[in-house]
């Protein structure tokens, strides 16, 4: 029971076949509907074990519940049996978090917020986990803050139907005949408050009508208490009165998207898997939905809707209007984080993948400098942008909806000018910080000509492997914001406006990037000239029968090539990217 597969019991088989009946279904048809094989369907009927996703979705469309179908050894606790077959089966790829939950439960935390961005799979984590309780309380927020429910209200519920209590007249009371059933240690009592957010406010407190949730919380901290709470939310809450463990939910692996898209059959790339499982970040949700899009739109072929989509990441609605949602929370609670998202739009996340915290503090130039540490928080709890050692980045279906965004406001200009600016500043800091470990060569240590060629070609090589250098790495991001600034397509009309040029500093990295070109493809002629002379040298050698000799030569001349080739594609690479066509000869 503890493997990928499972089997139903002889009970669970009546239950099934009778409900099959009740359904009006054929076992064909039922295979049909879940786009799974006939024989899969057979061997469920047949007792014999399925996968464990084809077994969950076969009980699910039959109205079952799959925990009380499935055959459970008689050497094996059920509830540790369907707490291991949740982990393995519902949220697959969900280990760190169940450790995570096993641990902290173990230490005696009474309370965890689950926290991610949105379709991440909170809900799915929390709910299949608390499913290992005798008797769960559940608390499903409102969408709408007008229709959260008072935590009063709740309190009244869970004591009349949970625990067949009336409760008191007052809030506290009522309050204290929940501590004490939750003090009952027959029974493991799991607690679960789903979408904290919408009452919260933007500084990740409770909302003034309903404070009395910090009350309820308390006692779902308090220590005596048998019960463990799980709270989901794409905000972190900030009640000091209340202890709570924080557990920042990640996207899933790329292998576990690989192995869902499997499950249903998709036909997958492992290159465009890739690409588009770090362009959705993981993201639970976004699997789900692109798995049914492939399947009906494109023939169950991954390969061909990437191909077709890939530039535009929120062409569908139900993706863009996930992405939505959470930008138009953001701008309800917290308009200063609203616009620095919006605004972390302007930077490519390219050549530098991040930047530093100093290019975040430049977009808030109307936020006072006291307040911006703050503001980069409040994204950062919200799981809005990626960060690291203080450096920053937006995943590229955030950053889709912040250009789109940052393109409707009047700020578009100001933001490529802000971040232009930052990478002048930083300019000298940051050449010294990624400085190359290429040590410059001495020939004269070599003992013979033939040394000094092979020394040299090693150089070479080795300038040849950094395709870039960190002074034009920060050219290249500076031009992309002058361009963005005034609206241009390539650096050739950039250059057409003489009044830009009468700027020095623009004139300078202007003069910078005519050398990134420059310098490889002279470099690049020489080199090739290098090994030709060693080719003609070699054909000699080879008519004088100087095997040896003349194949050193080839080879020499093969490196020699092969170093040429990569310069000038990196040259004509640099080009095409700015729209250079002066290239010369």
């Amino acid at each position: 029971m503890t493997g990928r597969s499972l089997k139903a019991s002889l009970k669970g088989i009546e239950q099934a076949s009778k409900a099959l009946s009740c359904n009006a279904l054929s076992k064909k048809a039922l295979a049909l509907e879940l786009g799974i094989a006939r024989s899969t369907v057979h061997n469920f009927f047949s007792r014999k074990a399925v996968d464990r996703l084809n077994f969950e979705e076969i009980c699910k469309r039959l109205g079952l519940d799959w925990k009380k179908i499935v055959d459970i050894p008689a050497n094996e606790p059920r509830t540790e049996q369907l707490q291991d077959t949740a982990i393995n089966n519902n949220f697959v790829g969900r280990e760190e978090a169940i450790t995570h939950l096993n641990n902290v439960i173990k230490q005696g935390v009474k309370i965890i917020l689950i926290y991610a961005k949105g379709g991440i799979g909170k809900t799915k984590l929390a709910w299949e986990y608390i499913q290992q309780f005798d008797l769960v309380l559940e608390l499903w927020m409102a969408k709408e803050t007008q229709n959260i429910c008072s935590a009063n209200s709740i309190i009244e519920e869970w004591l009349r139907r949970k625990f067949n209590e009336e409760p008191g007249r007052e809030f506290s009371i009522s309050l204290e005949r929940l501590r004490q059933h939750l003090r009952d240690s027959s029974k493991r009592i799991g607690v679960l408050i789903d979408n904290l957010e919408p009452a919260l406010d933007g500084n990740g407190k409770f909302i003034k009508a309903h404070r009395s949730y910090v009350e309820l919380l308390r006692v779902l901290a308090d220590e005596g208490v048998k019960s463990v709470t799980l709270i989901t939310s794409r905000d972190r809450l900030h009640e000091s009165s209340v202890k709570i463990d924080d557990y920042r939910l990640k996207g899933l692996a790329v292998e576990v998207w690989q192995e869902f898209f499997n499950s249903r059959y998709i036909k997958t790339d492992t290159s465009s898997l890739s690409t588009m499982h770090n362009a959705y970040g993981g993201n639970a949700k976004v699997m789900e939905i692109l798995c049914g899009i492939i399947k009906k739109d494109y023939s169950s072929n991954l390969k061909e809707y990437w191909q077709e989509n890939q530039s535009e990441l929120l062409k569908d609605k139900s993706l863009e209007d996930l992405v939505i949602s959470q930008f138009e929370r953001l701008e309800e609670i917290d308009r200063d984080a609203y616009r620095l998202l919006y605004r972390l739009g302007c930077y490519r996340y390219q050549t530098f993948p991040s930047v530093s915290i100093e290019g975040l503090f430049c977009l808030l130039w109307d936020v006072p400098e006291s307040q911006q540490e703050r503001v980069v928080k409040s994204l950062q709890d919200r799981s809005l942008v990626e960060w690291k050692n203080r450096e920053y980045w937006l995943h590229p279906i955030i950053c889709s909806e912040a250009i789109k965004r940052l393109k409707q406001t009047f700020e578009w200009r100001q933001a490529h000018e802000k971040a232009a600016s930052f990478w002048s500043i930083n300019f000298s800091q940051i050449v010294k910080s990624e400085q190359l470990q290429i040590q410059m060569i001495d020939l004269n240590q070599a003992k013979s000509y033939e040394e000094r060629l092979y020394l040299l070609i090693d150089y070479l090589e080795l300038v040849v492997k950094q395709e870039n250098y960190p002074e034009e790495i920060i050219v290249f991001e500076i031009f992309y914001h002058l361009l963005c600034l005034h609206n241009l397509d390539s650096l050739e009309e950039l250059i057409l406006k003489t009044s830009l040029l009468d700027n020095s500093g623009i004139l300078f990295f202007v003069q910078l990037i005519f050398e990134c070109v420059e310098w490889r493809k002279n470099l690049s002629k020489s080199i090739y000239e290098l090994g030709k002379s060693t080719f003609e040298i070699a054909l000699i050698d080879q008519m004088g029968f100087n095997f040896q000799q003349s194949q050193q030569g080839f080879e020499y001349w093969q490196r020699c090539l092969e170093a040429s080739q990569k310069l000038m594609l990196k040259a004509l690479s640099i080009a095409v990217e700015f729209k250079l066509d002066r290239l010369g000869n």
